[in-house]
């Protein structure tokens, strides 16, 4: 009796330790489902680019501008500037103080090109900042070793890109409101210097037409625009490793052809994306971020190379665009358009790819069709309400995409 007793008790007691744990579970997922809060982002319509990152090399037609009178050079016209045949385009002032004032103002000069080309950050958001990030990073350890390995010629060449970049990351973040009145009293401090030369100056005049600049590198006469149509690899690797002519008398040049091209070396696997005739975007990111359209003028192939060289065209003249004759690009491959979507949001449900939206206070499944993924992003295809019998059931402009939530499941009553 005393058994049969105590196993009772003990059957009571198991049923009521279950009974209380059946409660707490029903507890926990209704109070779960009832108080569950989450984070949302809405679908809008952006258009992402693939690009490929290369060193171009520009091709001109260019007139050097010399004098044999030396001293400190005042320019008459802004780099760009279209001048006429016979036009005085610089004075040059000799005297005590020339090479001092000559000095300051190249160095104010280049320090309004940083401000400038860093200012050049429209359409960017504080969440691509990433990605200036990323090349502050890549540029920064690059510098490190080269700073190792003594290649002090290449630090120097490369510094100012990582100030332009250090410079975009903090207008990016909104730590700066920008930089115009930095620019506006270099400026100032400029015309106050070459005020102060000595003399009338020796005139410098050009006996071509065309668009005038200042900066003289001794490849003038090597990347002409002449060479473009017959060039080789073979000869293409020549003239990036020639050496260039000395430039000690040189004042200016004249770009006689409004017409530029850039040549740059890419993978031969990445040919599949490019057709000769064809136009494609550049960006050039340490000239202000100037994105321009050129067409595809060559490509440049080689029997026994793994690589292949593009040759783009414009007749774009940007204005403050920095004709650099070695500088990186970016050159968009392919374009997608669509709603952005983060990689992290999506689920697979019924063996299909979707992300939960908000809607009203539940949480609904909206199928995607991704065409891409960048940075972290699906570009997926918009919602098709002409064609599309199923629209609805798939993720539409300004639905609100649930970027943050535990245990995502339809109908789930969120907050």
């Amino acid at each position: 009796m005393d058994k049969k007793y105590l196993r009772n008790v003990g059957i009571y007691i198991l049923t009521a330790i279950l009974s209380i744990l059946l409660i707490a579970y029903i507890i926990y997922h209704l109070v779960n489902s009832f108080s569950s809060e989450v984070e949302t982002m809405a679908a809008n319509v952006v258009t992402l680019s693939e690009t490929y990152t290369a060193e171009a090399y520009i091709f001109r037609n260019e007139t050097v501008l010399y004098s044999d009178v030396s001293g400190s050079v005042n320019y008459l016209f802004d780099d760009g500037t279209r001048v006429a045949k016979y036009d005085e385009v610089a004075k040059i002032y000799s005297g005590n103080n020339t090479e001092d004032i000559e000095a300051q103002v190249s160095d104010i000069e280049r320090q309004i090109s940083i401000l400038e080309n860093s200012s050049a950050v429209k359409d960017t958001t504080v969440s691509d900042s990433s990605v200036i990030d990323s090349r502050i990073d890549s540029l920064y350890y690059t510098i490190e070793a080269k700073i190792n390995d003594g290649d002090l010629d290449y630090v120097l060449r490369r510094k100012d890109e990582l100030l332009t970049l250090l410079n975009k990351r903090q207008m990016i973040l909104g730590l700066t409101d920008g930089f115009s009145s930095r620019i506006a009293e270099l400026e100032a401090q400029k015309k106050e210097l070459t005020a102060s030369l000595d003399g009338e100056g020796s005139p410098v005049k050009t006996e071509v037409s065309g668009y005038l600049y200042s900066e003289v590198d001794g490849y003038e006469d090597i990347f002409t625009a002449d060479a473009i149509d017959n060039f080789t690899i073979d000869d293409f690797y020549k003239m990036i490793e020639s050496e260039p002519k000395s430039v000690a008398d040189a004042v200016a040049k004249i770009a006689t052809n409004y017409k530029w091209y850039i040549a740059c070396e890419v993978p031969s696997v990445h040919q599949q994306f490019y057709t000769e005739g064809n136009s494609y975007t550049v960006n050039f990111p340490y000239c202000g971020g100037a994105s321009i359209p050129m067409e595809l003028y060559r490509i440049v192939t080689g029997a026994r190379s793994e690589n292949i060289i593009l040759v783009f065209e414009t007749g774009n003249v940007p204005q403050d665009f920095n004709y650099l004759r070695k500088q990186s690009v970016e050159i968009v491959q392919q374009s997608y358009t669509g709603y952005r979507v983060p990689v992290s949001a999506v689920r697979i449900v019924d063996d299909k790819k979707g992300v939960y939206v908000k809607s009203g206070n539940t949480a609904v499944f909206k199928e995607i069709i991704p065409l891409t993924e960048l940075d972290g992003y699906f570009i997926v295809k918009e919602q098709d309400k002409v064609n599309d019998k199923e629209y609805a059931s798939k993720l539409g402009m300004y639905d609100l995409v649930i970027v943050k939530g535990k245990k995502m499941y339809e109908n789930k009553i969120i907050q």
